[in-house]
C-alpha cells in the first residue's frame, strides 16, 4: 500500500457494478476508494481467446499436434523452412509429429459459408491502435466486421503471451477475424489449424501487404507479391486446414511501377486456391502511405473479380460517407475496409449507415474517449500498470484525431486525409480547440479529464506509428524503430 500511486479522484472502478460486485485487482485498483459503492447497472463482458497455462505450455514445448497441416504439406509435397530445431528432431514425412496420419484428416471439417461482407461497415486491421477498446468504440458506432491487429504466425506458435492477447474478442463484435502474418506454407498452415481449433472468430485474413521492412525481410507481408507461387501455397494449405474462411489482404503489388502490378493476375485465382475474399489496398508496397488510393486499379481488379464470382473488398483513403458511395456504388467491390479514416474519426461508420457529415461536438468527441478509456481499463486492468496502458493507447489514437477539423469551422469543409495537413484553428470551444492541438501536455489533460488520473511525473510518451505524421521525412526517421514495435506486436 506505501508503494501504491494514490487513488484516483473523482473516479469509479469500472468492475464494481451491480452485475458485478468484486474488482479482479482488489487493493491494487487505482479506483480501491469507490469499491463498496455501485455506480453502475451495466455488466461487464470479458473478453474471449485467453491463452491458458496449458495451451501455453504444449505450444513452447512444440507438442500440440498439428495432424491436418502435416497431411497437407506431405500431399502437397512442400518443403518445410519454418521448424525448430525440435521440431525437425521428431518429424518425419510419412508419420507427422505425433503418429501416423489419420484417413481423411484434410478437408473433412465443415466450412462455415454464413460469412458476407457485401454491404457491412469493416473497420481494417490497425497495429497499435486497433486494440480491443478502439474496436468496441467502432462496433458502438456501427461497424459491422472487426478485425484483430496484425498478429505474427510464428510468435502464435511459440505461445508467445504478447501476441495471443492480440487475438481477443469482445462480446460485442458480432463478426471478428484474426489477421496473421507470415510467409510459408508449413508456418501459416500450422497457425490456421491453430487457430482453427482453438480460437474464436469468423475469418482469418492474411497479411500480404504489409510494407514493414522487417516483416518484409521474413518472407512475409507484401515480400509475398514477389513469389507468387510461395503466396499460392500459403493460400491452398491453410484453406485446406480451416473449417474457418481464409482471406487474404494485398497492396496492387511490391514495386511502384505500373508494368508490375500483380494483383489483378492474383485475384482471379485465388478463389480456386481456397480463398473467401480478397482485400485490396490501392497502394503498392514502395509507396507505402504516401500517394493516394488508385481506386481505379481496385475496380480494375473488382471487374475481374466479379467475373470469378469472388468477393473483392477495397481499401484505401475512405473519409467520407460520399467517399464509400463511390466506391461500391456499380456493386463490383463488395464494401469498403476503412482503416485511418476510422481512427480520425470512428463515427465515420454512423455518417455512412446514416448517410450524412454529423457535426459532432466536442463534448460527444469526448465521450468517446471516456468510453475508450473505460473499455480500456476492462481490457488492460484497472492497476497502475493498467491505467498506464491505458493512457498510451489512447495517447495512440489522439496522435492521428487531433487531425479532425470541425465540420462548418473553416470556410471549406477539410477531409481529414492522410497527407493534409489542415490550418490552425480556434474551435468553438476551449475543449474543441484543445482536441485539435498536437501537443502532449493537452493530450495528458484530456486524459485526466477522462478519469484516468494524473501521469506519474516520469511519464514519457512518443507516438509508435511514424504513419501518424504528416511529412516522409519524419516517417523515415521513425522506420528503424517502428518496425521493431510492429514485428513484437
Amino acid at each position: 500500500m506505501r508503494s501504491k500511486p494514490n487513488d484516483v479522484k473523482g473516479a469509479a472502478c469500472v468492475f464494481v457494478t451491480a452485475a458485478n460486485e468484486k474488482c479482479p485487482f482488489g487493493v491494487r485498483c487505482r479506483f480501491a476508494s469507490s469499491h463498496g459503492k455501485l455506480t453502475s447497472a451495466r455488466k461487464v463482458d470479458f473478453a474471449t481467446n485467453l491463452l491458458d497455462d496449458a495451451m501455453q505450455k504444449r505450444l513452447s514445448k512444440n507438442e500440440y499436434p498439428f495432424k491436418r497441416s502435416d497431411a497437407a504439406l506431405a500431399k502437397a509435397e512442400l518443403e518445410l523452412k519454418c521448424l525448430s530445431f525440435a521440431q525437425k528432431g521428431k518429424l518425419d514425412r510419412k508419420q507427422g509429429f505425433l503418429g501416423p496420419f489419420e484417413p481423411g484428416c484434410v478437408n473433412t471439417r465443415e466450412r462455415r459459408k454464413e460469412l458476407d461482407f457485401k454491404g457491412k461497415l469493416y473497420v481494417a486491421p490497425l497495429t497499435t491502435v486497433g486494440n480491443l477498446p478502439f474496436r468496441r468504440v467502432c462496433t458502438d458506432l456501427g461497424a459491422d466486421i472487426t478485425v484483430s491487429e496484425m498478429a505474427m504466425a510464428s510468435n502464435l506458435l511459440k505461445g508467445d503471451r504478447k501476441e495471443w492477447a492480440l487475438l481477443r474478442r469482445h462480446p460485442s463484435e458480432k463478426c471478428y477475424g484474426i489477421q496473421v502474418c507470415g510467409g510459408y506454407p508449413d508456418l501459416m498452415a500450422r497457425c490456421a489449424e491453430l487457430i482453427d481449433n482453438e480460437v474464436s472468430c469468423d475469418f482469418i485474413d492474411v497479411n500480404m501487404g504489409c510494407p514493414i521492412d522487417g516483416v518484409c525481410a521474413k518472407g512475409a507481408g507484401s515480400s509475398l507479391m514477389r513469389d507468387t507461387d510461395r503466396l499460392k501455397n500459403v493460400v491452398r494449405t491453410m484453406a485446406a486446414v480451416s473449417s474457418t474462411p481464409v482471406t487474404i489482404k494485398l497492396r496492387m503489388g511490391y514495386f511502384d511501377d505500373p508494368s508490375k502490378y500483380v494483383a489483378h493476375d492474383i485475384i482471379p485465382r485465388a478463389k480456386a486456391w481456397g480463398a473467401f475474399a480478397a482485400t485490396l489496398h490501392g497502394r503498392t508496397r514502395e509507396q507505402r502511405y504516401s500517394r493516394l488510393a488508385d481506386w481505379s486499379y481496385i475496380h480494375r481488379c473488382a471487374d475481374v473479380a466479379a467475373k470469378s464470382e469472388f468477393t473483392l473488398i477495397g481499401n484505401g483513403d475512405v473519409y467520407t460517407y460520399e467517399d464509400y458511395n463511390a466506391q461500391v456504388a456499380d456493386n463490383k467491390v463488395a464494401t469498403c475496409m476503412i482503416g485511418r479514416g476510422a481512427i480520425i474519426k470512428p463515427w465515420l461508420m454512423t455518417e455512412i449507415k446514416e448517410q450524412r457529415h454529423w457535426d459532432i461536438s466536442a463534448n460527444e468527441r469526448l465521450d468517446l474517449f471516456k468510453d475508450f478509456c473505460q473499455y480500456g481499463l476492462e481490457h488492460w486492468g484497472s492497476d497502475s500498470m493498467g491505467v498506464e496502458k491505458t493512457r498510451r493507447y489512447l495517447l495512440e489514437w489522439m496522435s492521428y484525431t487531433h487531425r479532425y477539423v470541425p465540420i462548418g469551422l473553416l470556410e471549406q469543409n477539410v477531409v481529414p486525409k492522410l497527407h493534409l495537413r489542415p490550418m490552425r484553428y480556434v474551435g468553438r470551444s476551449d475543449l474543441e480547440t484543445k482536441l485539435a492541438s498536437d501537443r502532449l501536455e493537452d493530450w495528458l489533460e484530456l486524459s485526466e479529464i477522462c478519469g484516468l488520473g494524473k501521469p506519474d511525473a516520469s511519464f514519457k510518451f512518443v507516438p509508435k506509428h511514424a504513419s501518424n505524421s504528416y511529412t516522409k521525412e519524419s516517417a523515415d526517421a521513425a522506420a528503424s524503430w517502428v518496425d521493431v514495435g510492429e514485428e513484437n506486436g
